[in-house]
């Protein structure tokens, strides 16, 4: 594939090139496959690089190759009545690029992506999930604090019968991920990870948060529940961060996190990256049990006497 400007400078912090991105996609691309395969792909996009704005992009352009796959979802419940071409407009329904081939990711590179998100779902089974991802959001300063709240969410999730990976995001947080089986609807497995959150929170109120707000969290970590539904995104492992050091979303073990902040990995890692093991892939050979973890966060739930607030992202 011919790059287009392959010496406009996207990352001008460090010095990198589109060149440069193209070619980190084009060599990570077999590693970072297997966690957006077969996934709704949205994409930021920065067509001038970081030095201009960037943009979400979820509709495929008609310019993308055919083996990028076309996948419509509604974006209502009036619109899933309908058929896209037969009868509902293009405005009921967000056409979404679904990736079957590594060889498309350099090409989406040298269409000015730098970000690759992906939800929690496989696009042939959108509402039964195959990935738990708890998103934590620290206050600004030390990584102290998160890596501290890791650990009480990898201890809450293996209490509950679920093992887990972290992700250091390329960006000030980390993302806790299990592998599920998808046998639980989207709906079931929303609830039930938020009253997950709300039990570690009430566990542990002076560290961790389910206040939305972030004036009213305190200085605490925000223990973010709201990534496990259909239209929600997380992350891709392995993506490139629209970010000044070009900072990478990397796979760790519990073992590294003591010693690995969560943007620590970089475009200048590939060839570490390339060389280290993927222990979010080892996890999703071996899918734990669903029901398993809903009847167990149900069950301490009601125990607890707490109550499952409505939830407003606007007035929370």
């Amino acid at each position: 594939m011919e790059v287009s400007n392959p010496d406009r400078i996207v990352f001008p912090e460090v010095g990198r090139t589109k060149g440069d991105v193209v070619a980190y996609y084009e060599r990570i691309a077999s590693r970072a496959f297997p966690h957006l395969s077969g996934r709704l792909l949205s994409i930021r996009r920065y067509p001038k690089g970081l030095a201009a704005p960037g943009f979400f992009q979820k509709n495929v352009p008609d310019h993308y190759p055919e083996s990028i796959e076309r996948v419509a979802v509604p974006r209502s419940r009036a619109a899933s009545k309908k058929h896209p071409g037969k009868g509902g407009k293009d405005r009921d329904f967000t056409v979404y690029p679904v990736l079957r081939h590594p060889e498309d990711f350099p090409y989406l590179a040298n269409q000015g992506a730098i970000e690759l998100h992906v939800p929690t779902s496989r696009a042939d089974d959108l509402f039964h999930p195959d990935r738990l991802v708890i998103d934590l959001d620290p206050p600004p300063g030390s990584f102290a604090r998160v890596r501290r709240a890791a650990y009480l969410v990898r201890d809450a999730l293996a209490g509950h019968g679920l093992p887990s990976v972290p992700i250091a995001t390329g960006s000030k947080g980390y993302h806790v991920v299990s592998a599920i089986r998808p046998s639980a609807s989207s709906e079931t497995i929303a609830v039930t990870v938020q009253k997950f959150a709300a039990l570690l929170a009430a566990r542990h109120g002076e560290e961790l948060t389910i206040v939305f707000r972030v004036a009213l969290r305190g200085g605490r970590v925000f223990v973010d529940w709201l990534r496990n539904n259909p239209v929600a995104t997380v992350i891709a492992p392995y993506s490139l961060r629209a970010r000044p050091r070009a900072t990478v979303a990397v796979p760790l073990t519990w073992a590294e996190i003591e010693t690995t902040d969560p943007d620590a990995f970089g475009i200048g890692d590939l060839d570490r990256l390339l060389d280290r093991p993927d222990p979010l892939a080892e996890l999703a050979s071996a899918p734990s049990d669903t029901e398993r973890f809903v009847a167990a966060v149900d069950a301490a739930f009601e125990a607890s006497g707490l109550v499952l607030e409505t939830f407003d992202r606007f007035r929370s």
